[in-house]
């Protein structure tokens, strides 16, 4: 009996553990998220102005500079959560920090390309936050009827303003992803990402250049984390 009461009362003691821990968790995720959202929402208010007579917007890059000389573009796909700041990475540190360089585990959206939407393919990365944050909608682009409202997306840099246009969105593991395209020159790219997609998107612009959206997918997944990703391959056009 007396051990049958120790056992009870080290459950309820675990139980109790385990509650504060995950508490401590969500608040420390809550807290987290709402300051990446309060960052990324006075950085727009600072270096953005919507030009009211051509509805076109206006970017101080000089002032965005000032804050992360790694910013180097600006995402925005329009009625989603994605409107961000893209920062040129070396060494994955924003994966875990924020465009102001505070520790972050929501991330930034960044690249690793060399010469970001100079390359003709340039590959945009960010995580896949359960709490809506980052590039988590770019999930929704598996549903027809929203990739169809969301053909088109925003790209804007110091030197160059792009409209982005969907030729393909699918899931697959990263080495699978690698070992299909690691021989295939931009032409060939181009066929495979039309042919691997999920939907048949209808484009027969020329492309020259495109971007690449990637953020996690649990699609299939069978490792945590998994190895899955969302890829969203857009032909990007000058404005």
């Amino acid at each position: 009996m007396k051990c049958k009461k120790i056992l009870i009362t080290l459950l309820i003691f675990i139980c109790i553990v385990v509650f504060f821990i995950c508490s401590y968790i969500l608040l420390r995720d809550f807290q987290e998220l709402n300051k990446s959202n309060e960052s990324t929402e006075n950085l727009i208010e600072e270096s953005i102005e919507v030009i009211e007579e051509t509805q076109k917007k206006y970017i101080d890059w000089d002032y965005l500079k000032s804050v992360n000389e790694d910013i180097i573009a600006w995402i925005e796909i329009e009625g989603t959560n994605i409107n961000y700041p893209i920062l040129k990475d070396k060494k994955l540190y924003y994966l875990k920090h924020s465009f102001d360089k505070t520790y972050n585990s929501n991330g930034s959206i960044f690249t690793t390309n060399h010469l970001p939407f100079e390359d003709s393919e340039t590959i945009v990365y960010g995580h896949n936050m359960k709490n809506g944050a980052m590039f988590s909608d770019l999930s929704k682009y598996y549903n027809k009827e929203f990739l169809n409202s969301h053909l088109k997306f925003k790209i804007y840099t110091p030197n160059c303003d792009y409209e982005a246009r969907v030729i393909s969105v699918y899931s697959i593991g990263i080495e699978t992803e690698n070992n299909n395209i690691k021989s295939l020159n931009f032409d060939e790219k181009i066929q495979y990402y039309k042919k691997i997609s999920r939907y048949d998107i209808d484009n027969n612009e020329e492309i020259n250049k495109i971007v690449k959206l990637s953020t996690c997918s649990y699609i299939n997944a069978k490792t945590t984390p998994t190895d899955q990703r969302y890829y969203i391959v857009a032909n990007l056009k000058n404005i």
